[in-house]
């Protein structure tokens, strides 16, 4: 995970003699913000209809529909890190003030021209550098990173909607994961061509 440039956050008033609120609740507006905003280059329906017909018995698990703001989708959440202290004041300000009922041009064109740069999470080694290295989501294992100019999406699913065991579980756990190898890939290119930036896609079985 990234480093929050706390000095920088200070000085923007997001951080006050400790305190995170502030900086927390513009987290959560920019993250409402830019998830509606990829949502209207991307259609999430249409890979959860994919997932939902793919006929290999794979369940939603319902425990994390909260971790998307705005993003519509029962297997698709965006996790990407928001280092929000990189936006100017003036945009910070745009972002505290709006309102869900009526997102402005204004907040649409604030989140396209700053989230490559409030995504990008250039803290490394104890320095804030500008450079491309790889960013951990999690356990430190492989499937678990992510390039740090890259866009971070997480599919989370259930268990299979049918009971299966021994070598029937087998053969349909390896289609799962040759389907989500194949949609996640397609996924990716989606959203390089939308919206011109790389993208990570963690996945993640869980049994509930």
């Amino acid at each position: 995970m990234g480093k929050i440039n706390e000095e920088l956050a200070i000085q923007k008033g997001l951080i006050e003699n400790g305190n995170t609120f502030k900086y927390d609740e513009l987290v959560k507006k920019y993250k409402y913000l830019l998830e509606y905003y990829i949502s209207s280059k991307i259609d999430f329906n249409k890979y959860d209809d994919m997932i939902k017909n793919s006929g290999l018995s794979i369940g939603i698990n319902p425990k994390y529909k909260s971790l998307n703001e705005y993003i519509k989708s029962d297997f698709i959440f965006l996790i990407t890190n928001l280092f929000v202290e990189k936006l100017s004041n003036e945009d910070i300000n745009t972002i505290v003030n709006f309102d869900k009922n009526n997102i402005t041009n204004d907040l649409i064109n604030v989140i396209e021209r700053t989230y490559k740069d409030v995504i990008y999470d250039n803290y490394f080694k104890g320095e804030y550098k500008d450079m491309t290295y790889n960013v951990c989501y999690g356990p430190m294992v492989p499937s678990n990173f992510v390039l740090n100019n890259a866009i971070a999406f997480k599919i989370y699913y259930g268990k299979n909607l049918v009971n299966v065991d021994g070598d029937d579980f087998i053969k349909l756990h390896e289609k799962q994961l040759a389907f989500f190898d194949k949609l996640i890939n397609d996924f990716k290119i989606e959203i390089k061509d939308k919206l011109d930036i790389n993208c990570g896609v963690l996945f993640e079985k869980d049994i509930y």
